[in-house]
């Protein structure tokens, strides 16, 4: 038999991870990205002896990973060393108390109980419930690839969306087990590491803190999660998968309704069927032809898809150590709510940010030369939109973010000890990655763009093109892209075949 060929557009974690699978399933495999290095926005940057993650700084649902490794017949733990974080966070409240979240129910059960009294049976039963959500989710949905409307919404699947609820406001599900306005942010929050807000997230997310706290902890690849890209990227080298940097694509060739191979640097490069891993509207405005940009959304074009939050990021050297800090930290608005308005309603930057900190030498030392300390910051924005204007707005907005870590994360002499600083923007999101809108994390997640709604894996208006990445099913996140790259790779393997 001849072997079939698959063409991967871009090397972030789902193209590689679906390069892999079919590398191993017996196809011929190569990938064209258009960037000096592999991995999307899991990157890595370095200077003056600091070294950072560019992206996703959480490692959750290590299953999934050490799944895609056993899948090509290698252990996870041969490539790289995930060392288990606990506890997990530190949560800054805007009145300037704070409290620690450890998968440590004997650490965390006193936590709770200072902010709430009384709150740990009501504690239980959100756990009792974020496992159901958890179970039932990841099984029944984000691990299964509807192609047909019926497989979505026949019976059974309509019965488990009613018993577990998961279509509805994360926000108000939340509030039903906590009564402090505290712990219900606590236990709301983690949707900023989907882009998403709280206020308008289906239920299903409490899936995020469970995961968290009761499921799989969170964990740190030692030299920090870009080393998990390198491990992919070594893995993809030993089974055969052929890797072209700095390789744009510029269109995707499609003869007689069918992907037969894409066009780089003017080459025509056939194969039997094409992934794309570029974003997925990228993809639609700029790689395909004219006829088949509005097909495959049927009832929405790509113009109106709803768009994640972007996110405003400083990479910080400093010339000191601050003990304090733990390797993540969490800083919420003085009003929580108000925030999230800003951002998702108003398009605007938010007077009182929220924010995140990594500090990820509190766990690898080696990110930073001795005595120093390397500072990830991240603060949620909007999207690109007529509400900001980052050539007048970045640099005042930069201001109030060091502002904001010298009052709120206790570092008062941030300024003078800056000796390496860079700075990324939502316009730096969109030209580094074609991210439509400058939007970090893709699409949304609203009910109308989830499930059957989120466009699909494969084309339905031109065959043997297929999708992966944070803008098609099942979702934004590493580890759901890593699990669409599955779902895509057995799919090209069915229609395909080898």
């Amino acid at each position: 038999m001849t072997t079939k060929r698959v063409v991967v557009i871009g090397a972030g974690i789902g193209g590689l991870a679906a390069a892999i699978r079919l590398a191993a399933m017996g196809f011929e495999v190569e990938v064209f990205e258009k960037n000096a290095r592999i991995g999307g926005r899991m990157g890595r940057l370095r200077g003056s002896g600091f070294t950072f993650d560019t992206g996703p700084t959480l490692l959750l649902m290590s299953d999934v990973y050490r799944e895609l490794f056993e899948f090509a017949g290698r252990y996870l733990d041969d490539y790289v060393e995930l060392l288990p974080l606990s506890p997990n966070y530190r949560v800054h409240f805007g009145d300037g108390d704070s409290m620690l979240v450890s998968p440590s129910l004997p650490q965390l059960i006193p936590e709770l109980e200072r902010i709430e009294p009384g709150v740990t049976p009501r504690f239980y039963r959100f756990l009792e419930d974020a496992c159901l959500k958890y179970r039932i989710g990841r099984r029944e949905f984000v691990e299964r690839d509807f192609e047909k409307a019926k497989n979505f919404f026949g019976p059974r699947n309509l019965r488990l969306l009613l018993k577990t609820r998961a279509t509805g406001n994360y926000y108000r599900s939340v509030s039903k087990f906590f009564r402090t306005d505290k712990l219900r942010q606590v236990f709301s929050f983690q949707t900023m590491y989907l882009g998403l807000s709280p206020f308008e997230a289906p239920a299903v997310y409490a899936l995020l803190p469970y995961t968290e706290l009761a499921e799989d902890g969170l964990w740190f690849p030692r030299g920090g999660m870009y080393s998990l890209i390198e491990a992919l990227g070594r893995l993809a080298d030993e089974l055969g998968v052929r890797v072209h940097l700095k390789s744009a694509v510029e269109e995707i060739v499609v003869t007689k309704g069918r992907a037969v191979g894409v066009r780089v640097d003017g080459e025509d490069i056939s194969a039997d069927a094409v992934l794309a891993n570029a974003d997925l509207p990228y993809v639609y405005r700029s790689l395909l032809p004219e006829f088949a940009s509005i097909k495959d959304f049927r009832w929405r074009s790509p113009q109106r898809l709803k768009y994640t939050a972007s996110a405003f990021m400083l990479y910080l050297g400093l010339s000191r150590e601050y003990d304090h800090l733990l390797h993540h930290n969490v800083y919420l608005s003085e009003d929580y709510r108000e925030n999230f308005g800003a951002i998702f309603h108003h398009g605007r930057l938010p007077e009182d940010p929220s924010f995140y900190t990594n500090v990820a030498s509190r766990t690898d030392p080696g990110s930073a030369p001795a005595g120093m300390t390397a500072l990830y910051v991240l603060v949620p924005v909007p999207h690109l939109g007529p509400g900001v204007e980052w050539g007048h707005e970045g640099e005042p907005f930069r201001e109030r973010v060091l502002d904001l870590l010298a009052e709120k994360a206790g570092m008062e002499d941030i300024r003078r000890r800056v000796v390496f600083e860079e700075i990324r923007t939502p316009e730096d999101w969109k030209w580094d990655y074609n991210l439509e809108e400058g939007a970090a994390f893709g699409i949304g997640h609203g009910i109308s763009q989830v499930g059957y709604f989120r466009p699909p894996l494969a084309s339905r208006s031109i065959g043997r093109l297929y999708f992966v990445g944070a803008s098609t099913r099942p979702g934004t996140g590493v580890p759901l892209v890593t699990i669409g790259a599955r779902l895509v790779a057995g799919r090209i393997g069915r229609e395909v075949g080898r």
